[in-house]
């Protein structure tokens, strides 16, 4: 397996499931994902497992896609850090969405080291692969992934109000350009020779 296109689609469906079941207070647009994990929470279990299910399902793909090409063994390894980070992240579960709910904070700043780690490492893998990519129109394609993550990264942190729909679009961004990675010919982004004229 070496498309990422498998772990992104675990986790959706996880990710969708996880709503289905959630009630109030709970809002969407402005409680984030990881809350779907939270401590306290009676069905956690079901966010963290998508998370960690997604972990493991990159790091399998991450290494077929080294394997095929080990040439850019260096573009593959932060994306699978990146699920590395993910994966922890469902076994440090963050604060309770709900109020006055005892927690604990140590396994909440652990959370948010992981969740931290993984959109840098995210973000080093599409810069990678902005200047190392072939051919150039796919570049393109990376770097306006590149803005994008950086845009709505800014924008979480400046609108709490609605920062669970900003998340949402930072997470649509990053699993589209995971699944875009093995939108080419080879899947793993090698570069492609010229024919021969002759």
């Amino acid at each position: 397996m070496r498309s990422y296109a498998h772990a992104v689609a675990f986790v959706t469906l996880f990710i969708l499931f996880a709503h289905l079941v959630v009630g109030e207070p709970y809002l969407w647009y402005r409680n984030s994902i990881s809350q779907l994990a939270g401590q306290a929470y009676a069905h956690a279990w079901i966010m963290r497992a998508g998370f960690i299910g997604f972990g493991v399902l990159v790091q399998i793909a991450g290494v077929g896609r080294v394997r095929a090409a080990h040439r850019y063994w260096y573009r593959e390894v932060p994306i699978m850090l990146y699920g590395l980070a993910i994966l922890l992240s469902g076994i440090f579960s963050t604060s309770p969405f709900i109020e006055g709910v005892p927690y604990s904070e140590q396994e909440a700043r652990l959370h948010t080291v992981f969740a931290t780690a993984a959109g840098i490492a995210l973000s080093v893998a599409i810069l990678l692969f902005a200047f190392t990519d072939a051919p150039s129109s796919r570049r393109v394609v990376h770097a306006i992934a590149l803005v994008l993550i950086t845009t709505l990264s800014i924008l979480f942190n400046a609108l709490p109000t609605i920062s669970g729909a900003i998340q949402r679009l930072l997470w649509i961004v990053g699993f589209a350009w995971l699944v875009y990675l093995g939108s080419n010919a080879t899947g793993i982004g090698r570069r492609v020779e010229p024919a021969s004229s002759a």
